[in-house]
């Protein structure tokens, strides 16, 4: 009995033990996607000012030569 006690301990422990790995870097993957997505904007917004300007008359801070 003392043999299925222990293992049942065991299996108990390791799903713990998942659980809180899980937990851990689901906290950790939404904080770099909320970083993430703040950059994409950032970049989208400075693509966006950029051809605004070159509408302005102004130059691109660019130029893309093939």
């Amino acid at each position: 009995m003392s043999e299925i006690k222990g293992q049942l301990l065991g299996i108990v422990l390791t799903i713990a033990v998942f659980g809180i790995v899980f937990a851990a870097m689901t906290v950790a993957f939404q904080k770099v996607s909320q970083s993430v997505e703040e950059k994409a904007t950032s970049a989208v917004g400075a693509t966006v000012s950029s051809a605004s300007s070159t509408l302005s008359g102004k130059p691109p801070p660019y130029v893309l030569i093939y």
